[in-house]
């Protein structure tokens, strides 16, 4: 590096000072100054220390001034962590008298301190070298909290690292408990079905034994000569048989799972089927079931077992809650904003405000038996098929209403 260039003078500003002025302040900055200072002459001979510089070696600078030139140096040797590095860069950097120079050393006594060294040569007005300025700055503190954040830095990422593996692990069981709470909710699912099938079976039970009643007579009419009583038996055999078949297929179709599969749905006919199989049941309760179904009703798309389900659900929930004093469940189809909309009514005591708004959330029951998911799993098997459900109910009575979109009409009318 080259030589900087040292005006021979202060710079006051258009303050005037004398030279001895000049030299009072220069002292007064040596002493006040954070930095030690060491000033030599062109040969090497130690000239000018701070006390700040002495504070930082531990010893006596003027004292070591006073007995030679020599002794500062020499002070300096025995408190430096590597003492034979300490003078090899000594002599380099005096072997050169223009070189600039920073570098740090380390110092163990008095106590141990982290020095930023520098040194550049002084000059004099004709750019003649005349000394060489050292000076040191103790940067202990700062290296040690450099190395605190440093530290502090790397225990941080540790730290993520963790975490990030954490949560990696707490994700994978998040995952297992998700499926193992999604089997557990299908358990449910099918549990509150199976709970409507139990229902349901007393009703084609009745169905059942009416049905086997004629089949008995009829098949032992068919047993006499007269071929035109035979052939009109066997054809109201095969009515009775289609009737049970019927009855079998939608206890099946409820009971057990089955994939989605959407289709065009014959909602009156599906109105009429439901009516058709609830009415035993509902006539051991004194409920009367009532069908009122307009024209032209649009048809819709969607899984005829899922709306089964829906339909069958909201109408055993009607019967039930007027098991204690009878009534009529009325189930009501009419078109109804560019869809369908399907209504069960009951005439029963009605729902509570404070059940009511609680009623379409998973897992609560008012039955002592109830999964609590019927609703829940209706609702949500609705609105899967761009319907809305509603829910009204008085001191008077309940009544469900769904609302579905007709084939190829906007959702969520």
């Amino acid at each position: 590096m080259s030589p900087r260039t040292h005006n021979s003078s202060l710079a006051t500003g258009d303050v005037p000072m004398s030279s001895d002025e000049e030299l009072v302040l220069l002292r007064a900055l040596l002493r006040a100054s954070d930095y030690g200072v060491l000033l030599s002459d062109s040969t090497g001979q130690d000239l000018i220390c701070n006390p700040r510089f002495g504070e930082m070696f531990g010893f006596d600078v003027v004292e070591s001034l006073n007995d030679g030139p020599e002794q500062v140096r020499a002070q300096m040797i025995p408190r430096v962590m590597d003492p034979e590095e300490f003078v090899q860069t000594l002599d380099e950097i005096y072997a050169d008298p223009t070189l600039t120079r920073e570098d740090e050393i380390a110092i163990l006594a008095p106590k141990y301190r982290l020095l930023r060294r520098y040194t550049a040569p002084v000059l004099d007005d004709h750019m003649a070298v005349i000394g060489r300025l050292w000076t040191f700055l103790d940067i202990t503190r700062t290296r040690r909290l450099e190395q605190k954040v440093r530290t502090q830095s790397e225990q941080l990422k540790q730290q993520s690292r963790e975490l990030a593996n954490a949560l990696k692990a707490a994700h994978g069981r998040l995952h297992k408990v998700e499926d193992v709470l999604t089997q557990t909710q299908q358990q449910l699912l099918e549990s509150e079905k199976l709970s409507a099938v139990g229902l349901l079976a007393v009703s084609v039970a009745h169905d059942i034994r009416n049905i086997l009643t004629p089949l008995a007579i009829e098949l032992a009419l068919a047993d006499q000569d007269d071929r035109a009583q035979r052939a009109e038996s066997f054809d109201l055999i095969q009515k009775q048989v289609d009737r049970l078949s019927l009855l079998t297929h939608r206890l099946l179709g409820i009971a057990r799972p089955q994939a989605t599969h959407r289709a065009p749905v014959d909602l009156p006919a599906l109105v009429a089927h439901t009516a058709e199989l609830l009415r035993p049941q509902a006539a051991q309760e004194n409920v009367t079931v009532s069908i009122q179904i307009a024209k032209k009703i649009p048809t819709v798309v969607g899984d005829l077992g899922q709306l089964d389900q829906v339909l069958v659900n909201l109408a055993l929930n009607g019967v039930q809650a007027m098991h204690a004093c009878g009534g009529t469940l009325t189930i009501s189809l009419a078109r109804d904003k560019g869809g369908a909309c399907l209504k069960v009514s009951d005439t029963g005591p009605g729902i509570p405000a404070n059940i009511r708004r609680r009623l379409f959330d998973p897992f609560f029951t008012t039955k002592e038996n109830g999964a609590g998911l019927g609703l829940f799993s209706s609702r949500r098997i609705v609105q899967d098929h761009g319907g809305v459900m509603k829910l009204r109910s008085s001191s008077s009575g309940t009544q469900f209403s769904i609302w579905l979109p007709a084939e190829g009409a906007k959702h969520g009318g």
